[in-house]
């Protein structure tokens, strides 16, 4: 029975302790701190680079210098092209000893 009846006092002796507690009360700008320090957002180099990118003024601004770069190289290759591929063919044909006859050329010299 002393087992029981101590075992009963040590129940009541932890339940009267519980009957001062209050309930938890936290700094009321925590909320606030936490918030704003979730919602801060650490920007990286990448991201940088890419805000200064996508601003429109320097997307015209590369739009406009890819297509005066591409303009350049298209007017200034065509003008080299004739002179550059035949060239290159005349180059091709000495360099493994091809001749510009045709297998008609060899049939008539041979009759």
């Amino acid at each position: 029975m002393r087992g029981k009846q101590q075992i009963q006092q040590e129940v009541d002796k932890i339940l009267d302790s519980l009957e001062g507690i209050q309930r938890a009360t936290a700094n009321p700008y925590l909320f606030t701190r936490i918030k704003a320090s979730l919602q801060k957002e650490e920007k990286s180099y990448w991201t940088k680079a890419f805000i200064f990118i996508s601003k429109p003024a320097v997307a015209a601004t590369a739009v406009v210098i890819a297509i005066f770069i591409n303009a350049a190289v298209f007017f200034e290759s065509g003008t080299k092209t004739n002179q550059t591929s035949q060239e290159s063919e005349q180059l091709f044909a000495s360099e493994y000893n091809l001749s510009s006859d045709s297998i008609y050329d060899a049939t008539i010299d041979q009759q």
